[in-house]
């Protein structure tokens, strides 16, 4: 299973892992084992009730996007709200299906 965990977290952890072996000279667990019981960057996938309370929230959400796309004047170099709300659906998607 890939996974990563924070690039300053293990960094503070070797520091923490090596002041503790200058102190006294016993490091406690293995530097691998305490990096292996830091916490997870990946992101948590969404539960099922968790994905259809997002899409149907995200559903009212673009209802409100395309009627405000369609009555107020964007400038040119505007996004749509339309395709925003399309972007994040896709980004948390990608990031938290499963």
């Amino acid at each position: 299973m890939n996974d990563s965990i924070g690039r300053q977290a293990a960094i503070d952890e070797v520091v923490a892992w090596l002041k503790d072996s200058m102190s006294d000279g016993k490091n406690g667990k293995p530097l691998t084992e305490r990096l292996k019981d830091l916490p997870s960057t990946q992101p948590e996938p969404l539960t099922d009730k968790e994905q259809r309370i997002f899409l149907a929230a995200m559903e009212r959400e673009e209802e409100v996007c395309e009627e405000v796309d369609r009555n107020h004047v964007r400038e040119p170099y505007e996004d749509s709200l339309m395709r925003v709300c399309k972007e994040i659906r896709r980004k948390v998607k990608g990031a938290l299906w499963t």
